[in-house]
């Protein structure tokens, strides 16, 4: 009976935050904000729909470990490295001041200095699960305020076990303080040393032998049994989970599968992490909120205010203008959902009554609303402020910004497809010296381009972080050549919500699929075997003794109309194929043996000739526009010319002619 209530409970959680997602979804207001509202109807001070809220909170909590397990590996020990100073320096400061500054206005409210300590402790922390989700979303992670974000967060996350000791003592209830944080301290260091060993010889060898295998089902299996065991480990040992599931998925960022694995657990982790946003909404007493709605804004405003305020000072010392250190500040100025942990220890300690507990419920969870606005419009209002006057150290900051070190490739191309098919089109760009990624789920295969420095990437082209580590945004084609309808769909939709304007190519076998693939977004889609139709008419032709150039001219029309001439067969004969004029630009390099050279465009009259137009001529990098007609053409100039594209696919054989 218990599973069945639990069952209900999804069921009612899900449908719910249906209703209310799709609904703010319209109005562009961010989910997170939905399921927050869905967790208040849903919840016992309300429409009292969920019976057992200790079941969600165990879904919740399941959503926060998968949050920071996806957020480790999309960091990596690499990048962490990077802004150390961020998160141990900045992060301190920015707890110290936090609690500092909270005290200094309790205190003036006559708030007693313990209780005032611990209410530092809940303002000081941010949420991570809320502001690391819309940073992904919208790809600021790597931006300078993204790295303010997380380098602080990584330390509120750290200080949580700490809090949780001190809070006893701030009861009065402890006396042995200083070995209980010694003893911490021990065991963070052995689950960073545990982690240390992990990213550099297990894991990469563990995922290297299970993508060998080629089994998605044991590659995500495996992938959860890394993240639950080390997030046990930290629990084991009086950590926090989180903290042991953002380890973990720094253990496996070191490895070359760490975007194959960031894919597999997206949709996972977006489940359950809105358990947890439900979770927080159903604490809030809606009666509390209405009787008290004014002192509960006044709060958050002053909450909103100070932090970003405290923030934007940290970011400042750390060497950031003015405005990236406020934009900081406006995106951490909420309450975290760890305080939600040390709220309700600090309530069994006596630290804190019923109606601040409430009060700060309703200033946590609205405050947590507000962010994904903040969030939204923190780069409008910093821009404002950045206009006041004020003095220049304060606009530019105390240091050089660091540049972004991440190097990107553009206007290159995606190759995804069988290991042949691949092959031969590899080579073919490398003989024109066009940039190209390949996406391959062979890890041999991708080990071994990668030792000849090809740019080769483990994992599925169907995963977001897949195609966005091969910067599908920066591509100008993505070349599929899979097998499987379904799947080139799958991937040809994906890389289109990315990059509107990648041309995208698509080998396929069954005529049947045709209009799919092009409903789905294909740009070109190339029929097995209509080219192998095509390849034996040829054939047929030239042993009939047919002019090449005729022969060109045929095969042209056919494709030009598609594939629509063997889809049915027509009694109708026509000299005409083209029944709609398909215009083409083509390229033609002028070869040294050609007869043409020397010659003036006025005196070949190519238009006259070809119906062929020349649009440019470029001579050795130097493009020329409209050229005139007396402009003589030379070796190695490349002409661009338009017209029909039957004529246009055999002008190349006029040009070179010898």
């Amino acid at each position: 009976m218990h599973q069945i209530e639990i069952l209900k409970d999804v069921v009612i959680i899900f449908g719910l935050a249906s209703i209310v997602v799709f609904i703010f979804q319209k109005l562009k207001i961010p989910s997170v904000v939905g399921f927050l509202l869905t967790g208040i109807l849903a919840g016992p001070h309300a429409l009292g729909l969920i019976n057992d809220q200790e079941s969600t909170s165990i879904l919740a909590e399941i959503g926060v470990v998968l949050l920071l397990f996806t957020i480790g590996i999309e960091l990596s020990i690499k990048k962490l490295s990077k802004i150390k100073n961020i998160v141990f320096f900045g992060g301190f400061l920015q707890i110290v001041l936090s609690i500092f500054v909270t005290v200094l206005v309790l205190w003036l409210l006559n708030v007693k200095s313990n209780v005032a300590v611990f209410i530092g402790f809940l303002v000081a922390l941010s949420s991570t699960a809320i502001i690391l989700k819309i940073l992904q979303e919208q790809d600021q992670l790597n931006t300078h305020h993204g790295k303010i974000s997380i380098g602080i967060l990584i330390f509120q996350d750290l200080i949580i076990v700490p809090m949780m000791l001190l809070i006893p003592m701030l009861s009065g209830e402890s006396n042995n303080i200083g070995t209980e944080l010694l003893l911490m301290l021990g065991k963070s260091l052995l689950l960073i040393g545990i982690t240390v060993v992990l990213a550099r010889w297990l894991v990469p060898y563990i995922l290297h032998q299970v993508a060998l295998l080629k089994s998605q089902e044991l590659f995500l299996i495996i992938i959860f049994v890394i993240g639950f065991a080390v997030a046990n480990l930290s629990a084991l040992l009086g950590l926090s989970l989180a903290l042991g599931a953002f380890l973990a998925g720094l253990s496996i960022s070191e490895s070359e599968y760490s975007h194959h694995a960031f894919g597999n657990l997206v949709p996972f982790r977006d489940i359950f992490t809105s358990f947890f946003f439900v979770s927080i909404g159903m604490l809030l007493d809606l009666t509390f909120f209405i009787d008290h709605v004014l002192i509960v804004l006044f709060v958050v405003l002053i909450l909103i205010f100070l932090k970003s305020v405290v923030i934007g000072f940290v970011s400042f010392i750390l060497g950031f203008p003015f405005k990236i250190s406020f934009r900081a500040g406006l995106i951490l100025a909420q309450i975290g959902e760890f305080s939600f942990v040390l709220v309700q220890i600090g309530q069994s300690h006596n630290l804190i009554d019923g109606f601040y507990y409430q009060l700060f419920l309703a200033t946590a969870i609205l405050s947590m609303s507000f962010t994904p606005l903040l969030i939204l419009f923190s780069d409008r209002i910093s821009n404002r402020l950045n206009q006041l006057p004020m003095p220049k150290l304060l606009k530019n900051g105390m240091r050089k910004l660091p540049t972004n070190s991440i190097q990107t490739l553009s206007r290159h191309s995606i190759l995804v497809g069988d290991e042949k098919q691949v092959g031969s089109l590899m080579r073919a760009f490398e003989r024109v010296d066009i940039p190209f990624i390949i996406i391959d789920l062979d890890p041999d295969r991708v080990r071994q381009l990668q030792k000849k420095n090809i740019n080769a990437i483990y994992g599925h082209a169907q995963y977001e972080s897949v195609l966005e580590h091969a910067h599908i945004k920066e591509a100008s084609n993505l070349l599929l050549s899979l097998n499987g309808m379904a799947i080139n769909a799958s991937i040809i939709e994906v890389a289109k919500n990315l990059n509107p304007n990648v041309n995208i190519i698509v080998r396929t076998k069954f005529l049947e699929d045709l209009d799919y693939l092009y409903k789905v977004g294909a740009d070109y889609v190339i029929l097995i075997e209509f080219e192998t139709s095509i390849e034996m008419f040829e054939r047929a032709l030239i042993h009939y003794l047919v002019p090449q150039t005729e022969i060109n001219l045929t095969i042209a029309e056919l494709r030009s109309r598609g594939y629509e001439v063997f889809r049915e067969r027509s009694t109708k004969k026509s000299s005409n194929y083209l029944g709609i004029p398909n215009l083409e630009i083509s390229s033609i390099e002028i070869k040294a043996q050609s007869k043409i050279i020397g010659k003036s465009i006025r005196e070949l009259d190519i238009r006259q000739r070809t119906g062929v137009s020349i649009l440019a001529i470029n001579r050795k990098g130097d493009l020329m526009t409209n050229p005139n007609p007396d402009e003589h053409l030379l070796e190695g100039d490349i002409i661009y010319t338009m017209g029909e594209f039957s004529k246009s696919i055999c002008i190349n054989d006029y040009f070179n002619e010898t």
